[in-house]
């Protein structure tokens, strides 16, 4: 105890204390979730390139224009450059990781939502 009443903080406490305090996204970034959601990505990237191999027409306006003008190649970038907004983004943040969980829980909603969808269309087509 330091004062009356005030408890000194154990060396390993301090130690938790600072690796948390630091910036770097190793500190909030969960690697589990962050490869879910890159592997939901690259399930859009396949998914939507079967299905326009297939006759069918991208229903997302930013990525029908990317289709457009860059191939699968250009969705590949998006799905990247959305990746390290996920990544940087949180950091910014009062509270990193609660930040990329959301965040990466609203990718996850909303991409199984995507292949699913695709993949559905890829069905009904087949």
């Amino acid at each position: 105890m330091d004062a009356p009443g005030r408890r000194v903080p154990a060396e390993e406490d301090r130690e938790y204390v600072l690796r948390d305090e630091g910036r770097s996204w190793w500190g909030y970034v969960s690697s589990v979730l962050f490869g879910a959601v890159v592997a939901l990505m690259v399930g859009d990237v396949v998914t939507t390139g079967f299905g326009m191999a297939m006759g069918l027409e991208e229903v997302n306006p930013v990525a029908s224009a990317v289709l457009a003008e860059a191939g699968l190649a250009g969705l590949v970038l998006l799905k990247a450059m959305a990746a390290v907004v996920l990544v940087v983004l949180p950091g910014v943040t009062g509270n990193a990781r609660r930040t990329f969980r959301a965040g990466g829980a609203v990718y996850l909603l909303a991409g199984l939502l995507v292949v699913v969808g695709n993949a559905w269309a890829i069905l009904a087509v087949a």
